[in-house]
């Protein structure tokens, strides 16, 4: 009698476990691939780069098409923000969207461009400033994507730049200052030719890097101010980079203010060895 119950008993664990596991809820990305969240289906966060995004079921978190639409049945429910970047956000009736709708494509790129052709500049030049627009809307893609992907590191740099921004403002000017002395060094060699376009690469990605996640702190810190409650990280990035941008047309001050959001988060970057060693877990 033991052994049959026993075996019932096993048999129901296991069934229960499995249940368990398909009920999880995971996130969707796909690159160059749409992705289709079915009626019925819940997810945490949807996101194609490269492809639709398409909700007819339950997105807890954001749905993110970048290089494509995000399209909205009427029985879609998306608990966060709609962003689509090249595309458009097609919404069906009944559509159940508690977050913002952000739409960033060619049109409103058009509009923007034509707009500062327009204006009255008083002596800034019209090619640096479609210059600085297209920097942007690249800079802005590149965080959105790699904000989304793997967002953990950047929120480590952010938190070193917060608790520890002058340290990082003296390790960003230092790593600033031997930057030329080590490429002419370098370049007195053969191998250290070779090793001057890997240190290029390496300067650039923690720039951006160190850009992009003090970018993310100014936005969540304007965000508590003026909303009180924390914001999401995708939304935080994006006000923080438009911040920051709009920071930097500033007479006098802008250029300023664009070093040394470059120099402290590169600081920010070099303490935390590119966002894989929380400052607190040994770096003094």
């Amino acid at each position: 009698m033991k052994r049959p119950l026993i075996t019932l008993l096993s048999v129901g664990l296991v069934l229960w476990m499995a249940a368990m596991a398909r009920a999880e809820v995971s996130s969707v990305t796909k690159i160059g691939n749409d992705v289709i969240v079915s009626e019925g289906v819940t997810v945490k966060n949807a996101t194609a780069i490269g492809g639709q995004v398409t909700v007819d079921g339950t997105v807890q978190g954001d749905a993110v098409a970048i290089g494509g639409s995000v399209v909205l049945g009427s029985s879609a429910v998306v608990a966060g923000d709609c962003i689509s970047i090249g595309g458009v956000i097609v919404r069906g009736r009944g559509a159940d969207v508690r977050g913002d709708l952000i739409e960033i494509n060619s049109a409103q790129l058009t509009t923007a461009v034509s707009t500062v052709l327009t204006e009255d500049w008083e002596g800034w030049s019209w090619v640096f400033a479609i210059l600085s627009i297209c920097i942007f809307f690249m800079i802005l893609v590149i965080a959105l994507i790699t904000v989304t992907l793997m967002p953990k590191p950047f929120e480590t740099i952010a938190t070193a730049i917060r608790h520890h921004t002058f340290r990082a403002f003296l390790w960003g000017l230092l790593v600033t200052i031997i930057v030329v002395p080590l490429a002419v060094l370098l370049a007195v060699s053969v191998i250290g030719i070779v090793l001057i376009p890997l240190e290029i690469i390496v300067v650039v990605c923690g720039v951006l890097m160190g850009f992009i996640a003090l970018a993310r702190l100014v936005g969540r810190g304007v965000f508590l101010r003026l909303r009180k409650r924390e914001p999401r990280l995708l939304w935080a990035t994006f006000w923080g980079l438009l911040i920051l941008w709009i920071l930097g047309w500033l007479p006098y001050i802008g250029p300023i203010i664009k070093v040394l959001a470059v120099v402290i988060g590169l600081g920010g970057v070099v303490m935390t060895r590119f966002g894989t060693y929380p400052l607190d877990s040994g770096i003094r």
